[in-house]
């Protein structure tokens, strides 16, 4: 009896808000809450909410940019002063204050809310002061003061929290108040269409968006990248397993419209969401823009110290178990027991930010003696100095075990340059055969195939040339127009 009640009283409310809702014009709300959260070089992830977020603000004069609140438990408007630098990623909203929203609790969360901000004084006083001078850096209009305040955090500010204050190449990073950076509760309409194109298993409630949008029967739009924790569990931790699959198996069925970046990924979501008897409505194939990553290097940024223009071959990507590291690193040590890169005065650069996973190969990589100097490890590059590694590489390689597009490809492409790549997901399909793809596991041809272009440069000319002919990247605003075609 009380369930009936509580269905008819649902009901009742349904109906008055789309009563009310006739009154209210539509908006597009766009999820950005892990752009706003970001710290360091931005990953393909990042990279595609910015642009989005950059053409739906010049674009949709009813866009609303939103961050899902974990204190609140709902979305919020962000403040219109703050959506420019986080576009440009110049800005973030203070990261350490945050609840988590996958379970995982900070010590603290234990304290009571009343009392938290005294508590933090004493248990992270270092982290209290540096916030405190960079709220009075961003407010104050004396310069002196300013500078004052810019002199006194540069004594705390450590390797944990420089990401957020600083870009790779030195350039401040604003670190806003949560009070500073969110504006009003979304108040959820029928006419609204909300948009999640980040991380969102990471960062918002799916169950939250569930609950709205069964009471005021909003679109809900997902862009998925790929669902490799679903198809490769192993090459993740348990816990963002778990938050992954319930994830999308709460997203799949709920979204209006499933926008994925490759016709792989499209094709490997259907038959997994077949098998495990999940349902999923409309789907898109939008593949993400490319001009926005493609820039010219700095007239006077030179190579960083013993790397030779044409002389070695790039490696781009996150370090983590699926991407193939592990595979290159022992490739290489095959060709130097042969000489192959000594000979050739070669070398290997691999440029990403650690993930998880990986601890020990970032070990070797680091302090295998049988590496000499032939291996360099770049954890931290800008945008400029990533330019310029692309416009002095030899060739790229990319041998990851799965991919949901592969941006890197892109990049290798727009610069003219053949890349090694695999079979994996979707990278044969972003290819489009302008280069070799080997299967990730073959070390054999791996091997075969980096000593033949190391050796001979003949071997990848043809390449190169077709990719001078043939290959044309789709722009940021022909993508995003695209996507936001498929989400109306």
């Amino acid at each position: 009896m009380d369930t009936e009640l509580q269905k008819n009283e649902l009901t009742i409310h349904s109906a008055k808000d789309r009563h009310l809702d006739q009154s209210i014009p539509s908006r597009v709300l766009f999820d950005v809450s892990d752009l706003s959260r970001w710290a360091g070089p931005a990953v393909g992830i990042i990279r595609v909410e910015a642009e989005l977020a950059r053409w739906a603000a010049q674009n949709i004069d009813n866009v609303v940019f939103v961050f899902f609140d974990p204190e609140s438990g709902a979305y919020r408007e962000i403040n219109r002063k703050w959506i420019s630098p986080l576009i440009e990623r110049s800005v973030s909203v203070n990261p350490w204050i945050l609840p988590n929203t996958r379970g995982r609790r900070h010590r603290s969360d234990r304290i009571p809310r009343s009392i938290r901000p005294a508590a933090m004084w004493i248990f992270q006083f270092r982290r209290s002061v540096l916030l405190l001078l960079e709220r009075i850096r961003l407010e104050a209009r004396n310069p002196t003061i300013k500078g004052m305040a810019e002199r006194l955090q540069t004594p705390l500010i450590t390797g944990r929290y420089r990401p957020y204050m600083f870009h790779a190449d030195g350039t401040r990073r604003s670190v806003v108040s949560y009070r500073s950076f969110l504006g009003r509760k979304i108040e959820f309409t029928s006419k609204d269409t909300l948009i999640c194109a980040g991380a969102p298993w990471e960062h918002s409630d799916v169950h939250s968006i569930k609950s709205h949008k069964e009471r005021h029967g909003f679109r809900f739009v997902a862009l998925c990248y790929d669902i490799i924790p679903l198809q490769f569990p192993h090459f993740y931790k348990e816990p963002d397993v778990v938050a992954f699959r319930d994830y999308y198996h709460t997203a799949f069925p709920l979204a209006d419209v499933v926008v994925f970046t490759s016709h792989a990924i499209e094709r490997d979501t259907l038959a997994y969401c077949d098998t495990h008897h999940l349902k999923i409505n409309q789907t898109r194939v939008v593949p993400p823009g490319a001009d926005a990553v493609v820039r010219k290097p700095s007239a006077n940024l030179t190579l960083p110290s013993g790397i030779q223009r044409g002389r070695y071959a790039l490696f781009v990507s996150t370090i983590e178990p699926r991407k193939g590291h592990q595979l290159i690193y022992s490739v290489w040590l095959r060709l130097l027991a042969e000489g192959i890169p000594q000979n050739n005065e070669f070398k290997l650069v691999f440029v990403g930010r650690p993930g998880w996973k990986v601890e020990g190969l970032i070990d070797r990589l680091k302090n295998d003696a049988r590496l000499g100097n032939s291996l360099q490890l770049l954890t931290s590059a800008d945008d400029d100095l990533l330019a310029a590694l692309y416009e002095g590489a030899a060739f790229c390689i990319y041998p990851s075990v799965y991919e949901g597009y592969g941006l890197p490809i892109i990049e290798a492409f727009s610069r003219n340059k053949a890349l090694l790549a695999s079979t994996g997901g979707a990278i044969p399909e972003v290819v489009a055969g302008l280069s070799p793809c080997l299967d990730p596991h073959d070390e054999g041809l791996w091997h075969s195939m980096l000593m033949k272009w190391i050796v001979d440069p003949g071997a990848r000319a043809p390449y190169e040339i077709d990719i001078r002919n043939r290959f044309k990247p789709t722009t940021w605003s022909s993508s995003a127009k695209g996507f936001f075609d498929a989400v109306r």
